[in-house]
């Protein structure tokens, strides 16, 4: 397969018909370079055209970028990684488990219980550290593909918002599923472009991350790149996650602009007073989770949870045993 590009073959299905999704500038930092999106006819794939290359992200995965993503993962982790985690406890309550894209390890912190041999994959080398030392999991520091772990080493592999700043999502799946243990599973969360949320907002949808996120999938073409891969369906849902706030926060940010008053970029907010975040809770209650709750039930949740394993494997079965000390 081709890496991400601007020919109208899908760099996803290898279909040749796609058309101009949108154009829209990295938001976050309020930067004004416009970049493109084509969409395939086939699979429904959005892909970026002509990417920065790997070797001039850095300046799109800027230190501000990191504190927000660390901040995100650390803040209420119990809450945050709730759902994830109580999702894998039904089918995996102990083993070896790889969490691509660690992060500063908020997540493996939930999992170390004494149930898991953690591990993780996280390109940032500071960020890795704060993992290493936070967890104890052990930590690969580079890029996925050039991770050393040995074939069907995981029980459960783990990538949450990655999968879509991929350059090359078949190679990388490829080699997770290398990775996967016979019946182990794979969980993936990410932004979906086909949610109410995206078509309400457009350009300004949060989701769309340009020009880090490469991909933007729906629950549609999610599936057809796993099953091209061999891999079994175990669920591929919509959870309440809202974008919401972020989303109209770009479009006020707009709206400044244009009357001559030049925004703060979310890239450089500060944490919120505790007025606004009691204002913050208010609008969640009222407008953000109902919001969520909808879409969600309707299949136009703004991101996708999706659980897959080995075709050539039993589907695994929720667990029933309890082991001490875990809650299932």
């Amino acid at each position: 397969m081709q890496m991400v590009n601007g020919s109208n073959t899908c760099p996803l299905c290898g279909g040749g018909k796609s058309f101009h999704f949108m154009t829209a500038p990295d938001r976050f930092h309020w930067r004004t370079h416009l970049y493109e999106l084509k969409r395939c006819d086939s699979c429904t794939c959005v892909w970026l055209v002509g990417p920065p290359t790997p070797q001039d992200m850095p300046v799109h995965y800027d230190d501000d970028y990191h504190r927000t993503i660390a901040a995100g993962g650390e803040g209420s982790p119990e809450k945050r990684w709730r759902g994830p985690r109580e999702t894998i406890l039904k089918y995996k309550n102990s083993g070896s488990i790889l969490d691509i894209g660690c992060s500063s390890g908020g997540f493996l912190g939930t999992m170390n219980n004494g149930y898991w041999r953690l591990h993780g994959i996280e390109i940032e080398r500071a960020t890795a550290e704060r993992a290493i030392n936070a967890t104890g999991a052990e930590v690969f520091v580079g890029d996925v593909l050039d991770a050393p772990f040995q074939p069907e080493s995981f029980d459960v592999i783990t990538c949450f918002d990655l999968l879509e700043h991929v350059y090359q999502p078949r190679e990388f799946l490829t080699k997770a599923m290398e990775w996967l243990k016979p019946g182990g599973i794979l969980y993936a969360a990410l932004p979906n472009i086909d949610s109410w949320e995206a078509r309400l907002f457009g350009s300004y949808w949060y989701g769309l991350e340009l020009p880090r996120h490469l991909f933007h999938f729906s629950p549609k073409s999610l599936r057809f790149m796993m099953s091209s891969l061999g891999f079994g369906e175990i669920e591929v849902v919509t959870p309440e996650t809202s974008y919401l706030e972020r989303s109209a926060s770009y479009i006020l940010s707009a709206v400044f602009q244009r009357i001559g008053i030049t925004p703060l970029p979310m890239a450089k907010e500060q944490p919120r007073s505790l007025p606004s975040r009691a204002i913050r809770r208010a609008l969640d209650l009222l407008l953000v989770e109902p919001f969520g709750f909808v879409a969600s039930k309707a299949g136009a949740g703004a991101s996708i949870q999706a659980l897959f394993t080995k075709a050539n494997s039993a589907l695994p079965a929720p667990e029933v045993a309890v082991v001490l000390g875990q809650e299932l």
